[in-house]
């Protein structure tokens, strides 16, 4: 049975997509999606918040509507399918996957759903992807989606 399908999210439109497949399987099994974001705290190929120049450059910035963040994004997503069985998890890690695959045992998690690419295309050149990682750690089924 899937009792708790684990999707993990990084802005990716794969990731994304990851998560409207995990609904559909979700609705068939009635299963609780935990959707997770790991944020890398030194992920040095998003470029860093642009710092005012002067006060009223900053009460500018201050006002201006807020870029969504990943997870509301997913949550959008997911009211707009009207899924209510959902939790939101952010989570800080240097290692994704590791900490993706410690959400799985924690969580006591039946299936991962996840994007095949995500946004961090150079870290995934050096480090390997992070799909390949879960997928060979966790006791889990784990589905790709592309």
């Amino acid at each position: 049975m899937l009792k708790k399908i684990l999707v993990p999210v990084d802005g990716s439109d794969t990731a994304l997509n990851a998560l409207k497949f995990a609904m559909v399987i979700g609705e068939k099994f009635d299963s609780e999606i935990i959707v997770v974001n790991v944020e890398v705290p030194y992920d040095y190929t998003k470029l860093p918040p642009r710092q005012p120049k002067n006060e009223i450059e900053a009460e500018e910035m201050a006002k201006a509507p807020k870029e969504p963040s990943i997870l509301d994004n997913a949550k959008s997503i997911t009211e707009a399918a009207g899924y209510g069985k959902v939790m939101f998890l952010k989570t800080v890690s240097i290692d994704p996957a590791e900490r993706i695959s410690e959400v799985v045992v924690q969580r006591e998690i039946d299936m991962v759903v996840m994007g095949n690419r995500g946004i961090g295309v150079v870290a995934g050149f050096f480090i390997g992807s992070v799909s390949a990682k879960v997928s060979q750690s966790v006791e889990c089924p784990v589905i790709i989606v592309k």
